[in-house]
């Protein structure tokens, strides 16, 4: 499944909404935001993927501060 970027972005900013503080750690849970990912894209399924997308999405969002991929290089993958 591709995520729109409009989706992508609002996965990060549930993923950090539904953080708690905890004797000054933070914890983050993806089952959260899976909720309320639901109820704000109800005809969008959601896969098994779904943590890994999030995931990926919050280490591309801690990286670069956006949470666009990275262009490639235009060169095509030997395969």
């Amino acid at each position: 499944m591709v995520y729109t970027l409009e989706q992508k972005t609002f996965l990060v900013e549930s993923y950090f909404r539904n953080g708690t503080k905890v004797d000054g750690v933070w914890t983050y849970s993806v089952q959260n935001c899976m909720e309320e990912f639901r109820i704000e894209f109800p005809e969008v399924v959601v896969y098994r993927q779904f943590q890994e997308t999030v995931s990926r999405c919050i280490k591309v969002f801690r990286e670069t501060g956006s949470v666009i991929r990275k262009k490639g290089s235009g060169r095509l993958s030997k395969r």
